[in-house]
C-alpha cells in the first residue's frame, strides 16, 4: 500500500491521501475544507445527478466543476484558442512576441 499525492484544485499545494483532504465524487480533490468550499464543494442531502463520461450517476457530493458552474484553466484555454481560430503554435508565437515587447 502506497501513498498518493494530489495537487489541490484551489491553492495548488500538494498533499498526501493519508491525511485529511476533501474530494468530490466527480474526482476533484482539495487539501482542506476551506479550499473545497471556495470551489463550490457541498454535500448533497438528496443527491446530485452528475452526467459523467459514461452516463449519469447520483452523487452525495458536488462541486462547481461537476455542476458546470466552473471550468478548469485547461478547458477555458482550449475554448479561447478555438474561438479565436488559432493553433497552439500561433499562440506560442504570440506569447513569445509579447515577451519580447515587454523588454523594450
Amino acid at each position: 500500500m502506497g501513498v498518493d499525492f494530489y495537487a489541490c484544485n484551489n491553492c495548488r499545494d500538494t498533499f498526501p491521501d493519508c491525511g485529511h483532504y476533501v474530494s468530490c465524487e466527480c474526482g476533484e480533490h482539495w487539501c482542506s475544507d476551506e479550499c473545497a468550499e471556495e470551489e463550490g464543494f457541498r454535500r448533497e442531502p438528496d443527491g446530485f445527478m452528475y452526467k459523467g463520461q459514461y452516463g449519469e450517476y447520483k452523487h452525495s457530493t458536488s462541486c462547481g466543476f461537476c455542476r458546470q458552474e466552473d471550468f478548469s484553466d485547461t478547458e477555458l484555454l482550449d475554448f479561447l484558442i478555438r474561438s479565436h481560430n488559432s493553433s497552439r503554435a500561433e499562440v506560442i508565437d504570440m506569447y513569445k512576441e509579447s515577451k519580447e515587447n515587454e523588454g523594450e
